[in-house]
């Protein structure tokens, strides 16, 4: 997360964002590892580099504007323009901090798309304090047909928190638990409990930032179903509409 001092200009380009909707997409895979089904799609929301050097900045600046979740909200609005374009069988993921899917405008926006197949990854770097209330949306949510994943899965006790609390449908395995996972067994023996704990809840587990060959095959062998990665495929523009394997 960006730490740096918000300045006056950079409130200024965010404003102009939003009020011009100047927000790009990339979408990234999800497949199947055993043959490189696609079966879905992560939007990611691309700004001017000029301006923001990273998503997590543009994001990070919203934030310290107060307008973390406006920009959200906007994200979110620009990948559902997208659904029609969607290969059939594909679902489509867009990332919501706990704090945009508690503003009701966000509720509503997906409450609205929920018959679309579309799934929430939850990301979060506050600590939730209020659980209880966090479930009645999420529960909300996946009533009316929305999948409930944990981002980064792995990589602090705040995402193991939101597995537990939140029993999710998808958890993502963070990529520092990805990484070098073929020649390191403290990795690969979390992979394998977390993958483990997928099955017995009935949750599916998709691995993320799979990078090399060595690293696909060694998720394969621990029984992970799905991922993504720069191995399959990078972030880009949707394909035509149809499902074909990547692999």
């Amino acid at each position: 997360m960006n730490t740096e001092p918000l300045t006056s200009a950079t409130e200024q380009v965010l404003r102009s964002v939003l009020d011009h909707r100047a927000i790009q997409l990339a979408f990234q895979p999800v497949v199947q590892l055993h043959d490189g089904l696609v079966r879905g799609y992560e939007a990611l929301a691309r700004f001017d580099h000029q301006h923001f050097t990273s998503p997590v900045h543009a994001f990070a600046a919203a934030n310290a504007a107060g307008l973390g979740v406006d920009l959200e909200l906007l994200a979110a609005q620009t990948a559902f323009q997208r659904l029609d374009d969607m290969p059939p069988g594909a679902w489509l993921s867009i990332n919501l901090s706990v704090e945009a899917i508690t503003t009701p405008a966000v509720t509503t926006l997906l409450l609205e798309h929920a018959h679309r197949g579309i799934t929430i990854e939850l990301t979060e770097h506050t600590q939730v304090t209020d659980y209880h209330a966090l479930n009645q949306i999420t529960d909300t949510l996946r009533t009316a047909g929305i999948l409930i994943a944990v981002d980064d899965a792995g990589a602090g006790y705040a995402s193991l928190s939101h597995v537990l609390q939140l029993r999710p449908d998808i958890i993502k395995l963070d990529i520092t638990l990805v990484r070098d996972i073929d020649t390191d067994p403290i990795r690969t023996a979390l992979a394998r409990a977390l993958a483990t704990f997928a099955r017995e809840t009935g949750a599916m587990l998709i691995a993320e930032g799979i990078e090399t060959h060595a690293e696909h095959e060694k998720l394969r062998s621990l029984g992970i179903e799905l991922g993504q990665g720069y191995y399959m495929a990078r972030p880009g523009p949707l394909p035509s509409r149809h499902i074909e394997p990547l692999l």
